[in-house]
């Protein structure tokens, strides 16, 4: 099958009937079919695409009735949808929501110019506008995502005030050095419990991450994913107050990792990592978790920048 031209197919379509996550997610579903080699019949279960790409049931169930629309796949009664026959070619690339871009493209360079000293502390919309050259409706919807995140505050009128980042090399270190004190110590805690269905969802975003192409908007994404292993890790501690020191740490270091400046090769192996402490805690050695966890962080800090 054709599944380029159905891809663009189901992206003209989606426009009057479903959005963009949904178009989105389909030619991801599509890409993923082909990588596994699927064949006729093969059952496409809500329940593992949403933890494959940690979304939920809503824009998956879209995403599979727009690939039914294309006769990628059919509804089959108590079965859901199956695959209609092998996926034979796919996009090399992955849809790209123009908006969604623009937005990562902004959040990088708010990264760059904090981390350069050009944005101060505290600034105004347009004095971003000005000082980034971009447009104000980006810069709108940035800013709240920053709000979000606990990285902006807003001051009356259009005023913003940046949470100071790590922004210096001994800041950095020593970021790190707490970190590999106290956050192994959490998995080690008599009060630690995985939470299996998080690691399940995490494992099956890094796995899908792992494959996709790298462009440096993906840092935004990246972060994410980072921060959201680490912080879970600290809340299955039990421990409230080493949850709350990784939150502020996660912070802290947001807009030193959303420049991200230590290639492709650090973030497959930076998940490979993190997979690995996923497998140990799986099957109940917390201790030896907890060393590889320390190593993990000792490794982040000592290792050098390969971008510029």
């Amino acid at each position: 099958m054709n599944v380029a031209a159905a891809v663009r197919r189901t992206e003209e379509s989606s426009s009057l009937r479903a959005s963009r996550l949904q178009a989105d997610l389909a030619a991801r579903i599509l890409r993923m079919l082909k990588e596994r080699g699927a064949g006729p019949g093969y059952h496409l279960v809500e329940l593992d695409l949403c933890r494959m790409f940690d979304v939920s049931r809503t824009p998956v169930r879209g995403a599979l009735r727009l690939l039914a629309e294309q006769g990628a796949v059919e509804a089959r009664a108590n079965r859901g949808y199956v695959l209609r026959e092998p996926v034979v070619s796919a996009p090399d690339s992955e849809p790209v929501s123009l908006e969604e871009e623009a937005d990562r493209r902004l959040f990088v360079e708010i990264a760059k110019a904090r981390n350069a000293g050009r944005l101060p502390d505290q600034c105004s919309q347009q004095e971003i506008v000005r000082i980034l050259g971009v447009k104000l409706a980006t810069v709108v919807r940035v800013m709240r995502q920053l709000q979000e995140l606990g990285l902006v505050e807003r001051k009356p009128g259009n005023g913003w005030s940046f949470a100071l980042p790590i922004n210096s090399g001994r800041a950095r270190q020593e970021s790190y050095a707490f970190r590999a004190l106290i956050e192994p110590a959490g998995l080690v805690e008599s009060t630690f419990e995985l939470d299996r269905d998080w690691m399940e969802r995490s494992r099956a975003r890094h796995l899908a991450f792992r494959k996709r192409k790298w462009r440096d908007t993906l840092a935004v994404e990246f972060f994410e994913i980072n921060s959201d292993f680490h912080e879970q890790l600290a809340r299955c501690s039990g421990n409230r107050y080493i949850l709350d020191s990784v939150q502020r740490q996660n912070r802290l270091r947001s807009f030193l990792n959303i420049q991200w400046v230590n290639g492709v090769e650090r973030v497959v192996d930076s998940i490979d990592e993190h997979l690995e402490i996923l497998d140990i805690l799986d099957a109940g050695d917390n201790a030896r978790a907890c060393q590889l966890l320390k190593e993990h962080l000792v490794y982040a800090r000592d290792v050098a920048p390969t971008v510029t």
